[in-house]
């Protein structure tokens, strides 16, 4: 009678000679070993119990269709796999239309190489420390490109930005409604503008400026400096009236020579500027930025001229004539 060992050691060389371990156990009563099936493609096909060393007809006991799928193989699904769908048609005209580039232009190769040349520039000016901001040119002729800014100069940031195609530098103004605007900047500083008329003062000595007489204030004037002392007169005269005599101080007519020297030269600088300002706002086209330049420099000038004309009215005071 074979033992279990030995029932194991019959199914592992049924298996290995490519029998089929099934899922039924032998029909003989008191045997639960389990049938092993013919290899594939060996008819007829029968199942044989390993104990009993009994052939059972496949017809005899019909086989579990779980069984029959499992031991149909990878083979037969593929072939029901291939069967069943139909092979993909591929169409060779596309679904789409293909995209053609247009052909290029004369204004389609300007714009590229001026790209280029931005790109180049700007990679340059970033090496030297600029900086590239999100505005971009007004200039119809520059298309899309981004202005540049200069390196920061001590802790406060350039106003200026500079296009590197056209070479113009602009400036952001504000209007009176608060919206921001891009004007020209002029690289001429108001401190140039204040120097060139200090060099024409001698030919503009006695011009008086235009339009400024009414806020500046009189300068009071006197014949000539003199300070005035008690002398020691006779006490035996009849009348006790002090005389006095007039004495000239060096020192107050070299104070009050400086003094006349320098509002002569802010005078000069006041009409330089004034008509600067005349010509500006009578031009066809304004330019706001220089034109508050200008206005800025007017007043600065003509606070320092009043206060040289309220130190003259001191020094005059101070000189005039002192009774005991």
């Amino acid at each position: 009678m074979a033992t279990v060992v030995d029932v194991s050691a019959s199914l592992g060389d049924y298996m290995l000679k490519g029998w089929v371990l099934t899922d039924r156990k032998c029909p003989t009563l008191g045997c639960t070993v389990p049938l092993v099936r013919s290899p594939n493609g060996r008819l007829p096909v029968v199942s044989l119990c390993v104990k009993c060393d009994a052939e059972i007809p496949q017809a005899a006991q019909p086989p579990n269709t779980s069984t029959l799928t499992a031991s149909s193989g990878p083979s037969s699904e593929s072939d029901n796999s291939r069967s069943s769908t139909p092979p993909t048609e591929f169409s060779q005209a596309p679904s789409s239309p293909v995209y053609e580039l247009p052909p290029e232009t004369d204004e389609s190769r300007r714009r590229r190489e001026q790209s280029d040349q931005a790109s180049s520039e700007i990679g340059k000016r970033l090496l030297r420390g600029w900086a590239m901001l999100g505005d971009e040119c007004p200039n119809n002729a520059c298309l899309g490109v981004p202005l540049v800014r200069p390196p920061r100069s001590a802790s406060e940031k350039d106003p200026r930005k500079e296009c590197v195609i056209c070479g113009t530098t602009y400036i952001t103004e504000v209007d009176w409604a608060g919206r921001e605007r891009l004007v020209p900047y002029e690289s001429q500083s108001v401190a140039a503008d204040n120097v060139a008329p200090l060099s024409q003062t001698n030919n503009s000595q006695t011009q008086q400026p235009l339009g400024f007489a009414s806020i500046l204030p009189p300068i009071p004037t006197t014949n000539s400096h003199t300070l005035t002392v008690p002398l020691e007169q006779n006490h035996k005269s009849e009348s006790p009236s002090t005389t006095l005599q007039e004495v000239k101080n060096p020192r107050l007519d070299d104070v009050n020579s400086s003094l006349d020297d320098t509002a002569r030269a802010l005078r000069g600088s006041l009409q330089s500027l004034s008509s600067r300002l005349t010509s500006l706002s009578s031009g066809s086209a304004l330019d706001p930025a220089s034109i508050a330049a200008t206005a800025d420099a007017i007043g600065k000038v003509t606070k320092a001229l009043t206060e040289v004309r309220q130190l003259q009215w001191s020094e005059n005071q101070t000189s005039g004539m002192v009774e005991p």
